[in-house]
């Protein structure tokens, strides 16, 4: 493997991860509300879009199926984007990422119902990790000692990883008839002309201009949604050059390093975005939950 593989790989979970903790930080210390942030994430999602149709158009005869399968997709995945943001207002970004990123096992899972593909015994093992995992991340460990399990957070992040599981099963339909280049062109147009659809209203606009800081939130905004489509585009030349599997498996490191990051910042940035106050058993337990979610995602894909 050659290693410019391995830097393209690991500079874009990096870059994911860096997209990921300015999100928590945009929605729960910048932004007014979930519909500015992401209207003001339309401004470069919109153009990025068309040009990418430009230059990426529908091939010729394609027919309506694959359409309606990327317009089904792009709904499911604004609205599992929609529910994460919402959910970063509020909760520690270490504990978001690692439940939507077991995403991926419902997509296997699906698979086998729906594609005929096949798992084999490590593969449910590795789901198994993940699901734990999951499940232990959502404790929350008081400074007695005392866990309690954080039922609606859990169950509505793993809703939204199941809706994004969907999203690209249905995606990987339309990826039969089209590049993917044409269908993440699709995929941004469609969910720029929701967004726009329900957020370009007068109050939304009135809370942007009464921001303190305003042009410096939404550059920064804007340049957050710029350094995602860079990842998105590393991404996919990481799997072009090497296999997909390894790809994947260091690309779903990212709650990992998400959880590294968060710890850091929480003790020499506490301001920047929502910190957990865990006690060290509480830290040690969602270190594992995270570190088996990242294990179990890894056993999927290799």
């Amino acid at each position: 493997m050659s290693p410019i593989w391995f830097i393209l790989a690991f500079s874009t979970t990096i870059i994911s991860a860096l997209v990921s903790l300015l999100d928590s930080h945009f929605m729960s210390r910048r932004m007014p509300g979930m519909r500015a942030y992401i209207l003001v994430c339309s401004i470069f999602t919109l153009p990025a879009s068309i040009v990418m149709l430009i230059f990426f158009p529908l091939p010729a005869g394609i027919g309506l199926a694959p359409i309606w399968a990327i317009v089904a997709s792009a709904i499911l995945t604004s609205f599992a984007s929609v529910l994460i943001l919402q959910a970063m207002k509020s909760q520690d970004v270490a504990r978001v990422a690692p439940m939507t990123s077991t995403a991926p096992v419902f997509v296997a899972i699906l698979a086998t119902i729906f594609l005929g593909e096949s798992l084999g015994l490590r593969q449910w093992f590795g789901i198994a990790a993940v699901i734990g995992g999951a499940i232990i991340i959502s404790f929350n460990w008081d400074a007695a000692g005392e866990g309690h399990f954080h039922k609606k957070p859990f169950l509505m992040l793993l809703s939204v990883a199941v809706i994004a599981a969907v999203s690209s099963v249905i995606n990987k339909y339309a990826l039969d008839y089209m590049s993917f280049w044409t269908a993440a062109g699709l995929d941004f147009l469609i969910a720029s002309i929701l967004i726009l659809a329900f957020c370009l209203r007068r109050d939304v606009l009135a809370s942007l201009r009464s921001m303190v800081n305003s042009r410096q939130a939404i550059n920064l905004t804007v340049f957050n949604q710029g350094i995602a489509t860079v990842a998105t585009v590393m991404a996919f030349w990481t799997i072009q050059l090497g296999p997909v599997a390894l790809a994947s498996t260091v690309f779903n490191a990212k709650p990992l390093l998400i959880f590294i990051s968060s710890a850091v910042i929480g003790k020499l940035a506490p301001g920047f975005m929502v910190s957990e106050k865990l006690s060290p058993k509480g830290w040690a337990m969602k270190g594992i939950g995270t570190a088996a979610v990242v294990g179990g995602l890894a056993a999927v894909f290799i």
